[in-house]
């Protein structure tokens, strides 16, 4: 079984750090994003309801692959 990249989980750790911020701080920013997919997956209501819930957990990902991808080029 293959590692994945250190970079790639310290990107995506960042990218979902960034989008957990979004949803908890600025959810206008993320209200505009939504109406760009709405049709593919997202629902308004959902994402109103749920939106500090999904931030919380996105910032949790977020940092768990930040941690991972810098430990891994750490050697920790």
């Amino acid at each position: 079984m293959t590692e994945i990249n250190p970079y790639l989980k310290i990107f995506f750790g960042l990218l979902f750090l960034l989008l957990g911020l979004g949803y908890i701080y600025r959810p206008g920013i993320i209200e505009r994003v939504n109406r760009l997919i709405r049709e593919t997956f997202l629902n308004d209501s959902y994402v109103a309801l749920h939106r500090k819930n999904w931030g919380f957990l996105l910032l949790l990902i977020g940092s768990v692959l930040v941690y991972m991808g810098f430990s891994r080029l750490r050697g920790w």
